[in-house]
């Protein structure tokens, strides 16, 4: 029971106080690192933001402006993506990224037909 309102008398101090900002900016670090681990890599990412989400290649971080440009795997579509709005980024694997390339050739096929 001591422990149960240790833990009430903490949490209510975090919110009296707002400490979590300590986390947003944890977030915001992973958020940055994932960016320059997939510019790195050359690899496809999924971001999720705002009420969104879109899956592609990055065609260029602009850090003065706080901004990405991603590009989808199919090059139809193109997003500006404030890095302040992303909630969540995680790298795509190869093979979902060769799999969209090669239903792109198969859908060219069936139309030439």
């Amino acid at each position: 029971m001591k422990k149960y309102l240790e833990m009430i008398l903490q949490k209510t101090n975090e919110f009296i106080n707002y400490k979590k900002t300590d986390k947003e900016e944890d977030d915001k670090s992973h958020i940055l690192h994932t960016i320059d681990l997939a510019l790195r890599k050359n690899s496809g990412v999924h971001v999720i933001f705002l009420d969104k989400n879109f899956t592609g290649d990055i065609v260029k971080y602009d850090r003065d402006r706080q901004q990405l440009i991603v590009k989808n795997f199919k090059k139809s579509m193109t997003t500006i993506i404030r890095v302040h709005d992303i909630h969540r980024i995680s790298l795509v694997p190869n093979n979902i990224r060769e799999a969209q390339r090669k239903d792109i050739r198969l859908e060219s096929r069936k139309f030439k037909k």
